[in-house]
């Protein structure tokens, strides 16, 4: 029996053009991988922040300042507890009659001033929060404070900076509850006598 045989001669021409389109193929993967390492010069792609709306703030509306008002005081005497607890008490309603010639005063202190204070009290009739009060004095250079009390006769709490008088000179007070209000002298100027020609409180409404 005879075989047939595939014609030997179609062999080598099938290769040559699988071999052609491998390489071809293989040519074309390697451009592929050069041009794509090299991108844009080599540098690594960068990442585009996405876009933020910016948000609108509404600025909080500031809180209105309490309402401050003058408060009517009667001067009623003076605070002396480490002396004879007597001070030109008598004159102690010239400090608020609203004449600025017209004044309270400490008695004279010739030498040095050994108590730790003494003071003019005015009365607001009521329970008030004061939170300012103005001093208008003939005699600048004392050292004085702010206090306040329920009772003319103490005890009274310190609620201002102590501060060297003026001729007029504002005391920023720490509101507190209390209808008695005293200015607490703790210096003395060199006429030896502190005056208080007018005194102004101002309270929250």
């Amino acid at each position: 029996m005879t075989r047939s045989r595939t014609p030997r001669s179609d062999l080598p021409g099938t290769t040559r053009v699988l071999a052609g389109a491998g390489l071809v193929i293989l040519l074309g993967g390697l451009v592929a991988i050069v041009i794509s390492s090299r991108g844009d010069g080599g540098a690594e792609p960068q990442s585009v922040p996405a876009a933020t709306a910016a948000t609108a703030t509404t600025p909080s509306p500031t809180p209105p300042r309490p309402k401050s008002v003058q408060v009517a005081v009667e001067g009623i005497g003076a605070y002396d507890p480490e002396g004879d607890r007597s001070e030109n008490d008598g004159d102690a309603g010239l400090a608020t009659d609203g004449i600025l010639s017209t004044a309270w005063a400490s008695e004279r202190y010739r030498s040095s001033f050994a108590k730790t204070g003494v003071g003019l009290v005015v009365d607001a009739g009521r329970q008030v929060k004061p939170n300012r009060v103005v001093v208008a004095t003939e005699t600048p250079g004392y050292t004085a404070e702010v206090r306040v009390g329920s009772s003319p006769s103490g005890p009274f709490v310190r609620v201002s900076k102590e501060q060297v008088t003026k001729t007029r000179t504002t005391f920023v007070v720490q509101p507190r509850k209390a209808r008695y209000v005293i200015v607490w002298i703790t210096s003395m100027p060199e006429e030896g006598a502190a005056a208080v020609n007018e005194i102004t409180v101002r309270a929250a409404s």
